[in-house]
């Protein structure tokens, strides 16, 4: 009976990447480097911001995980890539990422993108505000 148990976490371990998709994503502000409170959309002075992206499957393997941040439609310009996350796990139903600006952050849509071992799995668009526009 062991050896069919694990047998059979290996063959998990080592299937390929089935249809995996983004299932929710949770924007959260700051707070003292951790993610806070969450939010609809983030405000322009929100200069760190926090993901929490959860899938609609748990994949177990070593996998790489991408997220790229692009402005969208921002009063800084369209279709620009701002900035990448990338991290790495053994079993995976969430992905927290976390991305930063020295500056306040263009008003406007930005979309994040997901990709699991090279592969896109989903994309997610989100909003940033000017000040109490998101109230």
């Amino acid at each position: 009976m062991r050896r069919i148990a694990v047998s059979l976490l290996l063959l998990a371990l080592a299937a390929p990447a089935g249809a995996i998709s983004i299932e929710s994503v949770e924007l959260m502000l700051d707070d003292a480097g951790e993610p806070g409170e969450a939010v609809e959309v983030f405000d322009a002075s929100d200069r760190v911001q926090h993901f929490k992206i959860h899938l609609d499957e748990t994949k177990l393997g070593q996998h790489a995980w991408l997220v790229e941040f692009w402005a969208e439609a921002t009063d800084a310009g369209n279709e620009i890539k701002v900035l990448d996350f990338k991290t790495e796990g053994l079993i995976a139903n969430t992905i927290d990422a976390k991305i930063s600006l020295p500056r306040d952050w263009p008003i406007g849509t930005y979309r994040l993108v997901v990709t699991m071992d090279g592969e896109p799995i989903g994309t997610y668009n989100y909003e940033v505000d000017g000040p109490g526009e998101g109230e």
